[in-house]
């Protein structure tokens, strides 16, 4: 017997034994409800990430309750206090360093004497200034005079410890190295400079 023929009879069979069932009452219903529900509106990537925002905004804009003892209170007062005052005293200190002129860190026992001689003997020189790297070449302030029991034009002037480069403007127009000077050095464009070498104790030159 073929499975064709054995399924037809079975079908014959059980159509003549159950003709006469009827399906309870809801039965399409119950079905239906036994089925998984399919979800009517999908939440996108976007709805997430909104309701993800609005999640965090919730929690940052809860009101919170925030409990502290009145020493806690105080202590927090007085450190508080402390540090606008600190502030205050930083900056004007800072304030009064710039208007004195005065690095913070260049005082007077810091500075050594140094005395620059140019001698000229026959009073060939008219005026002579000492500019140099320590006053960056400006003659205002470093003018000579001129000593007659030296024969010579002479200054004394205080600088920090260092190697310094300076000349002799005379005559307010042409500039000569130190002829007593021990070390030459020459500048970028070739004109020859005195070396100076403050260490700790007084120099003349």
């Amino acid at each position: 017997m073929s499975k064709n023929i054995f399924e037809d009879q079975l079908r014959s069979v059980l159509s003549e034994e159950f003709s006469d069932v009827n399906p309870p009452e809801n039965f399409t219903q119950n079905v239906m409800n036994q089925l998984p529900l399919k979800a009517a509106n999908p939440v996108t990537l976007s709805k997430k990430i909104e309701q993800r925002y609005r999640c965090i905004w919730n929690i940052l804009t809860r009101p919170m309750t925030v409990s502290a003892s009145p020493l806690q209170i105080v202590a927090s007062v007085a450190v508080i206090f402390c540090g606008v005052f600190a502030l205050a005293n930083i900056s004007l200190d800072n304030m009064e360093s710039r208007h004195s002129g005065l690095q913070p860190t260049l005082t007077t026992s810091s500075l050594k004497r140094v005395a620059f001689t140019l001698p000229d003997p026959d009073r060939k020189f008219s005026s002579a200034v000492v500019i140099g790297s320590f006053n960056k070449w400006q003659s205002q302030g470093f003018e000579m005079h001129y000593d007659e029991s030296q024969e010579a034009w002479v200054l004394e002037h205080a600088l920090a410890s260092g190697d310094y480069e300076y000349v002799f403007l005379v005559n307010g127009e042409s500039s000569m190295p130190d002829p007593r000077a021990v070390f030459y050095v020459q500048d970028s464009f070739g004109n020859k400079n005195s070396l100076l070498q403050v260490s700790g104790v007084q120099h003349e030159l």
